[in-house]
This record gives structure tokens, C-alpha cells and sequence, in this order.
């Protein structure tokens, strides 16, 4: 199907790099052809079996994605309870960052902390985050976090924000950047650290330009597994008593009154926003990580 050139070094034939292109179409088609194959199947089966309760025709799951602002059952439209899903989800993984690497790089570098947490984080870490909401319901209750600082109601998207979900998805986002982090720290070469101090380097700039740099990768990595653990989670941090919005509650609201056309789009942006979150850290990863030797 596509031409290979060759050239001859030392006597021998060698094959040049694929182009761009002849890599590419397998993903062209995964992103094509096969969705349209599903969605072909899907209508086929609607037809067949003729309950739309059961399997909705094409039409009317895309007829809900195509009109996002049109209201459903009085909860708001898709984009609405998207929005709110995705201001719970930051504000989680934002904190699960921020404590994550800080705790993994102090645990790297101090073996003394590393010794005193390491069997609490192993014991926490199978933990799945669902297991979770009956803690999060008797701690947190109904609170959101506006009340969190006194405010009663601000008027905002905030007020759809619980700390009971923040607590959960914090939870899901955490332990997968923390053990990256820690890996990523422990891995670094001793050889760096012994050059480092050989130019005249102290705790703090061994620190900040050889344990931070090295240990990046992995940082990264495990942002990208929590972004994915947060948004994965978000349907049962929002079944939590005092939930009024978001897209997983909608989800379970619709599947509650048989909509399942509803059911299908909600999926299907769930889905589809996993994957954009997904592609925005691979292309973090290649932008701030060129120098990596592992091609992303």
C-alpha cells in the first residue's frame, strides 16, 4: 500500500522511516471509521429491536448533543451540569496535586518521612475512592464550600460544589500523583547527585535542578492518571446526598426515568472529555518533557 525507499550503507539495504502519513491511518481510522461502524451497529439494533426505553435511535442522542442549552427535567442542560462536573473535578485534582507532589518529593528526599508514611500510604492507596462516600457523607455532610468559609450562599457555580465530592475525587487523584512523584524521585541517579555536590551545589539547588527535573516525568505521569481517576469518579461523587447538578448526576437521574437517549449523550460526553483530558496531558507531556528518552 505505501512505498518504501531504500538506500545501501556499507553494503547492506536498510528501509527509511515510515512517513507521517503511513504512521498515522491506523489512528485515523480508530477515530473514523470505527466509531462510524458503532454507530452504524447501534442503529441497526434500534430498528431491530423498535424500544427506544431500551435502545434509543441515533437521531435522538445526537438530537440532545447537537442542542446542549436545551433544559432536562428541570436540572439544566448538558453543558450546565458539564460545567459543574468539571469545576468539582478541578478543584479536586488541583488540591490532590498540589499535596501530591509536595508530599511525594519530601518523601523522596527524606528517608526518614519516607520510612514513617510509606506503610500509611500503602495501606490507603488500594483503597477505592467509591469506598469512600459513607465517610464523606457523615464528615462533610451537605457542605459546600462557600460554607466552608462562612458564606452562606455566593450566588456562584460554588454552591453546587460539596466538600464531600472534593473529598472524594481528592482521594482518587492523589495516591496515583503521589506514588509517581515518589518513584520519580527515588529514581534519580546518584551519579547526578554526586556531580551536583561536586560543583559546590547544597540541599536546596540539588533540589530544584536535579530531583525536580529528573523526577518530572513521573510527575507528569501521574497527573495524567489522576485527571483520568477524578473524571472517572465524578458519577459517584455525585450521587452524594445534596447533589442538584452535574452531568453523573443527570446521568443517574435520566437512567431513574428511563431516558435513556439522555443516559447515551451524558455518556458519550463523559467519554469524550475523558479522551480531550487525556490528550491535553499527552501533549504537556511532549511539550514540557522533549528531552525524555521515552517518545510520547
Amino acid at each position: 500500500m505505501f512505498r518504501f525507499w531504500k538506500r545501501h550503507v556499507n553494503g547492506s539495504t536498510q528501509k527509511l522511516p515510515k512517513t507521517d502519513h503511513a504512521r498515522n491511518w491506523p489512528k485515523l481510522l480508530g477515530w473514523t471509521a470505527v466509531p462510524a461502524v458503532l454507530l452504524i451497529a447501534w442503529q441497526v439494533m434500534a430498528n431491530a429491536v423498535n424500544q427506544p426505553w431500551l435502545f434509543p435511535p441515533v437521531s435522538e442522542v445526537f438530537g440532545r448533543l447537537v442542542h446542549p442549552l436545551r433544559d432536562h427535567f428541570g436540572l439544566g442542560s448538558l453543558l450546565d451540569n458539564t460545567l459543574i462536573s468539571l469545576i468539582r473535578v478541578a478543584i479536586g485534582f488541583t488540591l490532590a496535586a498540589c499535596a501530591g507532589v509536595t508530599l511525594g518529593l519530601l518523601m523522596g528526599c527524606v528517608r526518614a518521612l519516607r520510612g514513617l508514611l510509606e506503610p500509611l500510604v500503602e495501606i490507603l492507596r488500594p483503597l477505592c475512592p467509591i469506598a469512600w462516600l459513607p465517610f464523606a457523607i457523615a464528615v462533610f455532610k451537605l457542605k459546600t464550600v462557600p460554607q466552608l468559609f462562612g458564606v452562606t450562599f455566593s450566588h456562584t457555580i460554588l454552591d453546587h460544589v460539596q466538600l464531600g465530592m472534593v473529598f472524594i475525587l481528592f482521594f482518587g487523584a492523589f495516591f496515583p500523583i503521589l506514588t509517581n512523584t515518589l518513584d520519580g524521585v527515588s529514581g534519580v541517579r546518584r551519579n547526578y547527585l554526586s556531580l551536583a555536590r561536586m560543583l559546590g551545589a547544597g540541599r536546596f539547588q540539588c533540589f530544584v535542578h536535579v530531583y525536580l527535573p529528573a523526577s518530572l516525568p513521573m510527575i507528569l505521569t501521574g497527573f495524567r492518571q489522576g485527571i483520568g481517576t477524578c473524571w472517572f469518579v465524578i458519577i459517584a461523587a455525585e450521587m452524594l446526598p445534596g447533589s442538584d447538578g452535574g452531568i453523573g448526576y443527570l446521568l443517574m437521574y435520566a437512567a431513574d426515568l428511563c431516558a435513556m437517549d439522555v443516559v447515551i449523550a451524558a455518556m458519550i460526553i463523559i467519554g469524550g472529555i475523558g479522551a480531550l483530558l487525556n490528550s491535553a496531558m499527552h501533549c504537556a507531556m511532549r511539550r514540557f518533557i522533549r528531552w525524555h528518552g521515552k517518545e510520547f
